[in-house]
């Protein structure tokens, strides 16, 4: 594009963003100190000087030419991003993708959904001063601990999860924790609620297996960089097989069982067309970040299976429980290179886990015990265990564990 055309978009974008009224307002509400949801305390409004986004107003231009029906959320992200650029990132991303083929229906969803997290948001408050935090944008929430944001024009059932740079994401992890929370403690209400809000933001594909069900992220976590986007995870994928084949058990709709099994023929998904599933030394193991085929996530693994034998339980298909079975196997030949001798470690021959993570492995493997009878993760449980009382801290308790375990689905 020559100079002149450069510019000439560029004011093309501008006058757009002036007739829907999006530069006069500084994207804010009328109340000029916001409260802070996190303190309750008034928030001073930051304004450094005027800059463009990093990209320029053409990622802007490009979507409201192809997707005229988002005008308005897209001008008002193109003026909050002047004061807060973190909410460019996802203007980045769709308008990168819709550079090369058209947007999905779920997509526009999925960007109209987080540049509305995103507004309300910043209308609200500076971004967090933590590159990790998730916020609510309903008052139904698994946790009073969450902090809960309270905007007119925007709720949601969904969490979402802010990362420095990347602004506030709707993350399908996230998501699947929630409804196994709330279906765990008979809050199937809240459940529905948000496996429903959930539904149109699933990609549907046409494979030999059948439709495939795929939940796609639409950032790169933070410490990688120019992988190929959009991705899905396992952990989500398996999970969210479960607990709509578990919802369905529940409410009887028809709907969420066909999600559920669109969902777990996502397993059989080749790599190259988003699947997730990569053949290892140990045997088949789920990744769930498969952008990294080697970064072998130990409780991504079995958090996956726990979702593939809901499916199996509330369906009864077989193929699940395959599934299942072998990804225990691969379990049991990679816990050796899960083991420093002193702690355990996040990824088969990764680095030592934090301690949450490490009393989560313990609790995974106490629920593979009682899923499989397999006394080899018992053991492991145990030796796990004991690392915390090597170090000083508090010890799981086992039996109250496996109680647990036991009378949970």
């Amino acid at each position: 594009m020559s100079s002149m055309g450069k510019t000439a978009t560029v004011i093309l974008v501008t006058l757009l963003l002036i007739i829907s009224g999006c530069l006069g307002t500084n994207g804010k509400e009328t109340n000029p100190t916001p409260s802070n949801p996190m303190t309750k305390t008034a928030t001073p409004i930051h304004k450094p000087p005027i800059e463009p986004p990093p990209a320029g107003p053409g990622d802007y231009e490009l979507l409201i030419e192809e997707y005229p029906s988002l005008r308005e959320i897209i001008g008002k992200a193109f003026n909050a991003s002047l004061e807060f650029p973190d909410i460019h990132y996802p203007i980045e991303v769709f308008s990168s993708i819709a550079g090369k083929r058209r947007l999905t229906r779920a997509e526009l969803e999925i960007l109209n959904l987080t540049l509305r997290a995103d507004l309300c948001y910043f209308s609200k408050s500076e971004p967090p001063g933590t590159d990790y935090h998730v916020v609510s944008f309903s008052r139904e929430r698994p946790l009073e601990s969450i902090p809960y944001v309270e905007c007119q024009n925007f709720t949601s059932t969904l969490p979402f999860v802010y990362y420095r740079g990347r602004g506030f994401q709707y993350y399908p992890v996230t998501a699947s924790n929630w409804a196994y929370h709330y279906l765990k403690t008979g809050q199937v209400e809240r459940a529905e609620e948000l496996l429903k809000e959930m539904l149109p933001l699933m990609e549907v594909v046409n494979q030999s297996t059948g439709e495939a069900g795929i939940f796609n992220v639409y950032f790169e976590p933070p410490g990688t960089r120019e992988i190929r986007l959009p991705w899905a995870s396992s952990f989500s994928q398996g999970m969210l097989a479960g607990l709509y084949a578990w919802l369905h058990n529940e409410t009887g709709n028809e709907t969420y069982l066909r999600a559920a099994h669109q969902l777990f023929n996502s397993f059989y998904l080749s790599p190259e067309h988003g699947g997730f599933i990569e053949n290892t030394d140990y045997g088949i193991w789920f990744l769930e970040y498969p952008y990294r085929p080697d970064f072998l996530v130990l409780n991504g693994h079995i958090i996956t299976m726990k979702g593939l034998w809901l499916y199996h339980r509330f369906t009864g298909d077989e193929r699940a429980l395959e599934l299942f079975n072998a990804g225990a196997e691969s379990v049991k030949r990679a816990l050796p290179d899960c083991d420093s001798g002193e702690w355990s470690l996040y990824s088969v021959k990764g680095p030592e886990a934090r301690e949450d993570y490490h009393r989560l492995h313990i609790k995974l493997l106490i629920w593979l015990y009682t899923r499989t009878g397999d006394r080899t993760f018992m053991d492991y449980a145990e030796r796990w265990n004991g690392y915390l009382e090597e170090r000083g801290l508090k010890k799981e308790n086992l039996e109250a564990l496996l109680q647990q375990v036991r009378k949970a689905p």
